[in-house]
């Protein structure tokens, strides 16, 4: 037995004897003692229900305790990586080509992704593109890649195999004649996609260039021949400069040219 219930019960006794005692004054008419006696009861009963209040708020149960964080789980990781690879994407598009929109076009875009596989998307009002792919490197978006007719889908990058050391050349060897290998051929360059990459990397410092040209009232702005790629594809970057929102670009041979707007 506790403390409290101790004197919660002493207090139920003490009420008893003097409930006894007032009936015994009331019956022998002994008004100031039956007085003094309500007095007392009245005071041990504010007392009794002190101490039951204080009773009550000491059962009271606590709050539960907040479960620890479970550690997330590799699924958890590659939907939060996608979800942000989707943000990424929305925000690149907006930046380039500002209205346009995307949907995926493969199927299963989300096991793709976490599989490290190609994945590409469909546009609309992007400039003329029909499609992109999308470059991701361990669960990290890496670019966009907008895609023609005529280009193929780019495939994730695999580990190169080690190169065999060639066979030391055989001195009894009596031939002098020694064939050449034949090289393969060059792959074709895409001067439309080095344009637009061209344009994409360095549209901060035309933006500035552009600005320095209109505070000092030029009438048109030079890009020079030496920071621009190769020359085949200063048409496409002509092109390129004008969905970005320059009103007339044009090539000569010092470079391109852009008309400052008036």
């Amino acid at each position: 037995m506790d403390k409290k219930e101790s004197k919660r019960r002493i207090a139920y006794e003490v009420l008893i004897f003097l409930g006894v005692v007032a009936l015994m004054t009331l019956i022998t008419r002994l008004w100031p003692i039956l007085l003094l006696t309500m007095v007392v009861i009245l005071i041990c009963a504010l007392r009794l229900l002190f101490i039951r209040v204080r009773t009550v708020e000491a059962i009271e149960p606590a709050p539960p305790v907040p479960e620890p964080p479970q550690a997330e789980t590799e699924l958890d990781i590659v939907i939060k990586a996608f979800g942000l690879l989707q943000r990424r994407i929305t925000e690149q598009l907006a930046y380039q080509y500002p209205g346009s929109r995307w949907v995926w076009g493969v199927t299963n875009a989300i096991e793709r992704f976490r599989r490290g596989e190609p994945l590409i998307i469909l546009l609309n009002r992007a400039g003329g593109y029909q499609k992109a792919q999308v470059a991701v490197h361990n669960l990290i978006f890496k670019g966009l890649y907008c895609l023609t007719a005529e280009t193929k889908p780019i495939p994730p990058a695999a580990p190169e195999a080690p190169r065999r050391a060639a066979a030391p050349p055989d001195p009894f060897d009596g031939d002098d004649d020694v064939e050449e290998e034949a090289l393969p051929d060059e792959a074709p360059i895409n001067y439309e996609r080095l344009a637009f990459e061209w344009v994409d990397a360095n549209m901060a410092g035309i933006n500035a260039k552009y600005n320095e040209s209109i505070a000092q009232k030029q009438p048109e702005m030079l890009i020079p021949s030496e920071e621009l790629p190769h020359p085949d594809s200063w048409p496409d970057v002509c092109v390129e400069l004008k969905r970005n929102g320059f009103t007339a670009a044009d090539f000569c041979e010092d470079g391109i040219k852009v008309n400052i707007a008036q």
